[in-house]
């Protein structure tokens, strides 16, 4: 199941927990916007989650919007820029 998931984040910690988790899934085709795949209807629902545990629902706000494969592969691209991934640090957990 393909999802774009587009987040507003306040806070720094949380913006880029967000992110870490979400580049597992796909790649960042915008700052705040991911192209992710998760296995079916039960991956969707653990993202979800894994997601509402990683925002503050007051002032924060994820949005997710599923797409098929034929919608997906209909998207529109209009201009060359990509986002570049940072570099000059590691995440270790």
């Amino acid at each position: 199941m393909m999802l774009m998931i587009c987040y507003d984040i306040t806070d720094d910690a949380r913006r880029e927990d967000v992110a870490a988790l979400l580049s597992g899934y796909g790649p960042r085709v915008q700052l705040s916007v991911f192209e992710c795949e998760v296995p079916g209807a039960d991956g969707a629902r653990e993202l979800r989650a894994a997601l509402r545990q990683r925002i503050d629902p007051l002032v924060d706000q994820v949005r997710i919007y599923p797409m098929t494969q034929a919608t997906f592969s209909e998207r529109y691209l209009l201009g060359a820029r990509t986002v570049e991934e940072r570099a000059d640090y590691w995440i270790v957990r």
